[in-house]
């Protein structure tokens, strides 16, 4: 008998994060982490050659504001923000790396046997740049990133995949709200597995949003009740001390419809009552958001033959407010279904993790690709590798079971719309791949040069959030300014050609996410190929001296 490999999958949240694996019986499992908790804070405290990760982080982040690093996901992505700590700028894709370290520690501990291979999940808004940065954090912690996968998708299959169960086609809605993110996603599920319909979400949205309407509301009710005027930007230790007791009464008001909290700072103690009626005044514009964008994906749905949804199933730790089912039921018609909301998505990204992890055995049996080959050679690949690992067939064949995803932006090239009365050139956008647009995918358009004998065509690759048109419609005018710049690069092209040349221009994404662009000149056969997004070298050494500090840290 071979023994089978073990896969966790990993939830790497902006507020908490959650491990899980397959166990013995082929159920998905949380693995508790080292402090016997069965989420860890996505907190690190930076304590010289320490990186202290979780509850004691979390703890310190009153006493030492300085050198705790918290809410870094929302930053994942972004080239601009650093953490700076010990003379050391340490990117999100380090903190997040130090935070994974832990994770897989611990989990690794409990299991009894090192663990290196992973699949990670990240919400459905994110795209290229924000993956790229999951996937970098992984390789900076030392994990084997196997996939990453939406936290949608990965909840929705832990919740209407069932192994051994026939599973029934129908359309869900999953409403993702989790500390730091938001996701609106609908997926239809049927016995073949999770197809994503369409997915729209706010990665600056989530229940840490929450948390500072309440620390505003505190500090209010403290000035009024001490006749002082404190700014909580003015004290980091006051802030992150008021952030707690924040979280505290939002997790409080829950179960009750009112809390109490006190508040003592420079010689002034007050005790303040929050009601939920008051919780759910403050924040309601913050609902509307997640309501809005749930309405906007529906009709994004709607045109793509998607008319009801007949499940609501919400995820994410802060869909238990009280608040989120009252209000989605008021607004829908179908009775949400409050499901595993810190665990679902480790569990989903662990079932996922292992249908990769075999699926990859039974390519190995076969000729062929797993696309192409047929039920009778199948079913022949899948019976050897269960025999092999001393597996039910059922089990094998139940992980061929697929999670198909949908791009969550639009991605397309500046190109010249003219000029304007001083003879300065007018750019506009042209968009080749659409967001919600069922991946992998390729899309092929021909341009032109702008002169004679031209020399490079400058080729600039932009995202943005605009949608497909509608059938027969016009394609939509792109804002410059609503776009990202993504990559820019130059096609040197023949030099007699005249103008109006053709210039192909492809993009594909691959089934992580994953765009590669090529840009060719069928005159000379000239072509620049690209997989975004690219660093630069200047910026990849910063990263690599920045790694070698992050992994001489002790991560506890």
């Amino acid at each position: 008998m071979t023994k089978q490999k073990k896969i966790l999958g990993i939830d790497l949240g902006t507020t908490y994060s959650c491990v899980a694996h397959i166990n013995e019986y082929g159920q998905s499992e949380v693995i508790p982490n080292a402090e016997g908790e069965r989420t860890t804070p996505s907190v690190v405290w930076f304590d010289g050659k320490r990186a202290v990760v979780g509850q004691q982080a979390k703890e310190m982040s009153s006493v030492h504001p300085e050198a705790v690093c918290s809410f870094v996901k929302r930053s994942m992505g972004n080239d601009d923000f650093t953490f700076d700590v010990d003379a050391v700028a340490y990117t999100p894709e380090h903190v997040s790396g130090l935070i994974l370290k832990k994770l897989v520690q611990d989990a690794s501990a409990y299991l009894g046997e090192p663990i290196n291979d992973v699949v990670i999940t990240c919400p459905a808004y994110f795209f290229v740049k924000e993956r790229e940065a999951t996937q970098r954090a992984g390789e900076i912690a030392g994990l084997n990133v196997l996939q990453i996968i939406n936290e949608p998708t990965a909840a929705a299959f832990a919740y209407g995949i069932k192994p051994n169960e026939e599973t029934k086609d129908r359309f869900a809605l999953v409403y993702d709200l989790g500390g730091g993110t938001f996701d609106t996603t609908i997926v239809r599920i049927s016995q073949n597995g999770i197809d994503v319909l369409c997915t729209d979400g706010d990665h600056q949205l989530g229940g840490k949003d929450w948390d500072d309407c309440l620390v505003r509301h505190i500090i209010r009710g403290f000035n009024d009740e001490s006749g002082q005027d404190v700014d909580a930007g003015d004290d980091p230790e006051f802030y992150y001390d008021v952030l707690q007791r924040a979280e505290q009464c939002k997790k409080q008001l829950t179960d009750k419809t009112k809390t109490k909290t006190t508040i003592s700072y420079q010689g002034n103690k007050v005790s303040l009552e929050i009601t939920r009626e008051q919780f759910e005044q403050m924040t309601e514009d913050l609902l509307d958001r997640t309501v809005a964008l749930t309405r906007s994906l529906l009709a994004t749905a709607k045109a793509k033959g998607c008319t009801k949804f007949d499940q609501l199933i919400l995820v994410g730790g802060s869909s238990r407010m009280p608040q989120v089912a009252q209000r989605l039921r008021s607004e829908f018609t179908v009775e949400p279904v409050l499901f595993e909301p810190d665990e679902a998505v480790a569990k989903g990204a662990a079932i996922l993790g292992n249908n990769v992890y075999l699926q990859s055995l039974v390519k190995s049996k076969l000729k062929t690709q797993l696309t192409t080959a047929s039920p009778e050679d199948l079913q022949k690949a899948a019976k050897q590798v269960a025999d092999e690992y001393q597996l039910s067939i059922g089990t094998v064949t139940n992980s061929m079971k697929r999670a198909k995803n949908v791009t969550s932006k639009t991605f397309g090239i500046t190109v010249l719309d003219g000029y304007d009365d001083d003879g300065r050139p007018l750019l506009s956008v042209s968009n080749l791949i659409y967001r919600n647009t069922p991946i992998p995918t390729e899309c092929m358009e021909q341009y032109a040069t702008i002169a004679a004998k031209q020399q490079i065509v400058v080729v600039e690759l932009v995202e943005n959030s605009y949608d497909a048109p509608a059938k027969g419609a016009p394609e939509p005018i792109v804002d410059l300014d609503q776009t990202t710049a993504l990559w820019n690069g130059e096609l040197p092209v023949k030099s007699d050609l005249p103008i109006y040349s053709p210039i192909d221009v492809t993009f594909r994404i691959d089934e992580n996410g994953r765009l590669y662009i090529v840009a060719h000149d069928p005159a000379s056969g000239g072509k620049i190929e690209k997989a975004i997004p690219e660093m630069d070298t200047q910026t990849a050494a910063r990263m690599l001296e920045v790694t070698k500090r992050t992994t001489q840290l002790i991560v506890e």
